[in-house]
């Protein structure tokens, strides 16, 4: 026959159960805001019914329930939105990357200032000019000499200025590295963790939520991709080149450049140079190995160019004090160009005889340089080929902010979706407190009432008569 034992146990079921979804749901709203944390949800089932049998044979129409228990914690997660919003994010990483470093590169060039190469290019052209109109005004050769020293020294401080970004941005992919093999390792560890909860048949929620976490900021910084292995493990690739299979890495190392110690090269595994495919890693070097080499190159050119261009033109010329054969500039690059320390006022070259104090032919020739087309094999002057340069810079600079831009919006839609099905609502959290805490209120109830009935059986039965 029924039993109250049996009932009480159907009681005390219900309200063990209701009182774990309580904890679950407790779970949710203390990680509300934490990152990477994925929404659990407890699946309840009732438990397998049991038949009549013996005494209790024919009392019932059917079997009788056991109560309810918790199936599974179930995990909010579609892989599918991760795969995508990590390729996303890995290319949003590379240009924001890419755009934040060329954002300092601006002011480092001043170009729409007028402490501009451009500008001081125009201005020491424009002092020759002045001085071919008066070729013994000495006031105005010390012009010409401080108007070069200043062009000079902006070649100097532009070039020294990109060096120095170069540094930083070789410091910032050592750290980079160092940030990857951490993230590998971590999700190594988790790998092995994972793998065992789950070979005891539990579900590991929240060590899975902190390795996506961890994959998530292994895309940003390198473009890696994940694979599931059918033991929950996760094997981990960049550009082709294996980081994590199961509980090992492969770690990442630098090690200097071939032709340029000042910078290192980044390396996988003993000796596989490593190209990474998109993030935050490859963007830095993009811009430390393309961008910025390029503007060191064009500033050496362009200096190159224009003392050799003057100097071709000085050195056979004649100052005030009849001196020649010497160069207006010394140095051969943007790092070493400058004004020839043995030049003075009058030893400036301005005729083209001996003897000719008024003689203007070498300072028209100089400032003629202005629209001569004696850069890029003859196509352009030297203020055009910079102008190039720069423009060519402003188009890179404004591509990656157009690119961080658009990228951002692409990944924040994304991370919306996945938030909509991963993420905690704290609305629907505290409806389903509720109706847990009904439910937890009803099977203790229950309990109650079971309590009564055994009080009447122990207590109260048996008395009729005494």
């Amino acid at each position: 026959m029924p039993t109250i034992s049996g009932g009480i146990s159907v009681a005390l079921q219900a309200v063990l159960t209701q009182s774990q979804v309580m904890e679950i749901t407790q779970h949710n709203v203390a990680n509300a805001s934490t990152p990477g944390y994925r929404r659990q949800s407890a699946i309840l089932t009732s438990t397998a019914p049991a038949s009549f049998n013996g005494a209790e044979y024919g009392m019932s129409a059917g079997q009788k329930g056991g109560g309810v228990s918790v199936d599974r914690i179930q995990r909010f997660n579609l892989e599918f939105f991760d795969g995508r919003y990590r390729s996303v994010s890995a290319e949003t990483s590379n240009w924001e990357s890419q755009s934040s470093i060329l954002s300092q590169l601006e002011p480092t060039l001043a170009e729409t200032t007028a402490d501009g190469l451009l500008p001081k290019l125009d201005q020491f052209f424009s002092s020759w000019q002045a001085l071919s109109d008066d070729p013994t005004n000495v006031s105005q050769r010390a012009i010409v000499l401080d108007d070069a020293s200043s062009l000079a020294n902006a070649f100097t401080r532009r070039t020294s200025q990109i060096s120095q970004m170069r540094g930083d941005q070789n410091l910032s992919v050592i750290s980079q590295v160092d940030q990857i093999n951490s993230l590998a390792d971590q999700v190594a560890q988790l790998n092995g963790q994972i793998s065992h909860v789950l070979s005891v048949g539990q579900q590991p929620n929240d060590l899975m939520d902190k390795r996506d976490l961890a994959l998530d900021q292994l895309s940003q910084l390198t473009g890696s991709v994940s694979f599931n292995q059918k033991n929950g493990e996760v094997m981990v690739s960049i550009g082709g080149n294996v980081l994590v299979v199961g509980h090992e890495t492969i770690k990442l190392h630098t090690q200097d450049n071939d032709t340029d110690s000042s910078v290192v090269d980044v390396y996988i595994g003993d000796n596989v140079k490593l190209s990474p495919p998109s993030g935050t890693l490859k963007g830095t070097l993009e811009v430390r190995d393309q961008i910025l080499v390029d503007q060191q190159n064009g500033l050496n050119t362009l200096a190159a160019g224009l003392i050799t261009q003057v100097n071709a033109l000085h050195k056979p010329g004649f100052g005030l004090n009849n001196a020649t054969n010497l160069d207006f500039f010394s140095g051969t690059d943007a790092l070493t160009i400058a004004v020839n320390p043995l030049l003075n006022a009058n030893s400036i070259a301005t005729s083209s005889g001996t003897g000719l104090p008024g003689n203007n032919d070498v300072a028209l020739a100089i400032s003629a340089l202005k629209t001569t087309k004696g850069m890029s094999t003859g196509t352009a002057t030297l203020n055009e080929f910079y102008g190039i340069q720069i423009s060519d810079l402003a188009l890179k600079t404004k591509r990656a902010a157009d690119n961080s831009y658009q990228y951002g919006l692409v990944e924040k839609a994304l991370s919306d979706q996945r938030e909509s099905v991963a993420g905690v609502s704290l609305d629907e959290e505290a409806a389903t407190m509720a109706k847990t805490q009904k439910a937890y209120q009803a099977a203790a109830r229950v309990l109650t009432a079971y309590d009564e009935m055994l009080d009447t059986v122990i207590n109260r039965m048996g008395l009729v008569g005494r």
